[in-house]
């Protein structure tokens, strides 16, 4: 490339004072010269534009050249056509409808070494992971620690959030009366040999005071995919399973099965596994890609036998439309009200209300009328500088509190199939905050 060069005429008097130095001009030269070729290369982009629009593109088509620029731009970050909802950044409601980042750290921060030792941590059989494929979170029951289910490992990860390790308590001063607080680490898994759990649903249940750690899809006795749900305490350094019980339906994909669990409490008391489809209508595919076919699977768990049991579906949930999401990744209920639905493709999070209907079984499908979604607003994660997803990943999502979340992040995806923004806040573990809505004008 011919490199830009000053277009100052020759005789033209120097602009340089006699006492002016020679680094000094040498400086003002190249700073000139630099502006020119800026301008340059400016001018030449406006001229092709405007000539562009004077054949045959109309008289406004130059006044729509820049976003059609900025357009491009973000087409070469993101590669993939995601369909569905997406956020216009030049809304005038973009703040309102953002969620806030507060904290965010990377997981391999916080799990990667061994645990500090306390006289009781069993000797680990298998080292740390180096991926953590995050792909749900929930919280310790009384507490602000969260458990994370990752895909790419059985282990299971206990964080503090926002927690040292070690917090001073209030005393005589001069004494040591610090208490231990739990240290972040992951936890063993029963026969663990180093394989992928496809651990893709974590949930509390209160009733039991045990957890139900759902695996996307497992392939049954008789050949077909269904997810299996693990009854577990996470006591302790190590999960202990007290049952595992498969899903009484079908996948047809192995990657498109159920993404996502929560517990809801009906309105006669009785607890139920909700689980999320990741495809919409629970299909692969193109039908899975739609928006708008969002699905909850609400299920109970049944004995078969002595010793056997089934998760079965006894009601279907749909979502409502205006989840306009490629995919979904999480369900989070606060308080049996408030729910969460994320989804990872549309980088964004439904929030609405869970309904607590009357239980009558519809006789002609055989379906409970348990549970019902409705209002909500879409909120988006944050945005770059050219409103490309940044937050390419988040596969868990779990309230802290009525207008705070916690997400995980799975790995970005290689192979050029995500951008390389999509790099920065991926296998991590972030905190964000709801904007509060905004009051309606008398």
């Amino acid at each position: 490339m011919r490199r830009p060069v000053s277009t100052l005429p020759a005789e033209l008097p120097s602009p340089f004072p006699p006492e002016a130095s020679t680094r000094g001009q040498r400086r003002a030269v190249a700073a000139t010269a630099l502006a020119a070729a800026t301008l340059g290369v400016l001018g030449t982009f406006l001229v092709v534009q405007m000539r562009a629009a004077g054949a045959g593109h109309g008289p406004t088509a130059a006044s729509g050249s820049l976003p059609h620029f900025m357009s491009a731009v973000r087409q070469v970050e993101e590669p993939r056509t995601i369909a569905g909802h997406d956020v216009d950044c030049a809304a005038g409601n973009y703040s309102t409808k953002t969620l806030k980042l507060i904290a965010e750290q990377p997981l391999a921060g916080l799990l990667a070494g061994p645990p500090p030792a306390n006289g009781r941590q069993r000797k680990e059989v298998l080292p740390p992971p180096s991926r953590f494929e995050a792909s749900d979170v929930t919280g310790v029951a009384g507490s602000n620690e969260v458990f994370i289910v990752f895909d790419n490992t059985f282990r299971i990860g206990h964080v503090a959030t926002g927690v040292p390790y070690m917090a001073a308590a209030s005393g005589d001063k001069g004494a040591d009366r610090r208490r231990e607080v739990t240290p972040n680490r992951l936890l063993t898994w029963p026969n663990d040999d180093g394989a992928e759990s496809e651990f893709e649903g974590l949930a509390y249940n209160a009733t039991s005071g045990r957890y139900l750690v759902v695996q996307e899809t497992v392939v049954n006795g008789t050949g077909t995919l269904v997810p299996r749900i693990h009854e577990v305490s996470l006591d302790g350094g190590e999960a202990k399973v007290h049952s595992t019980c498969d899903g009484a339906m079908a996948f047809e994909s192995e990657k498109k099965g159920m993404e996502g669990a929560a517990i809801a409490t009906a309105a006669d008391g009785t607890f139920y596994l909700l689980a999320l489809c990741e495809g919409n209508g629970c299909a692969k595919g193109d039908a899975g890609r739609e928006p708008g076919g969002g699905r909850v699977l609400v299920m109970e768990r049944e004995a078969t036998g002595p010793r056997g049991c089934s998760w079965v579906v006894v009601q279907t949930v749909a979502i409502p439309p205006r989840a306009a999401f490629q995919d979904y990744a999480s369900i989070s209920i606060y308080e049996n009200r408030r729910v969460a639905v994320v989804s990872q493709e549309n980088a964004a999070v439904w929030v609405g209300e869970l309904d607590l209907l009357d239980g009558r079984t519809d006789q002609a499908t055989g379906q409970r009328s348990l549970f019902g979604l409705s209002g909500g607003e879409l909120y988006d994660f944050p945005r770059n500088d050219h409103c490309a997803r940044i937050f390419c990943n988040v596969e868990g999502v779990h309230w802290l509190t009525a207008d705070t979340l916690i997400a995980v992040s799975d790995e970005m995806k290689s192979g050029g199939r995500q951008p390389f923004v999509c790099r920065e806040h991926d296998q991590s573990i972030h905190t964000f905050q709801v904007p509060a809505p905004v009051p309606e004008a008398a």
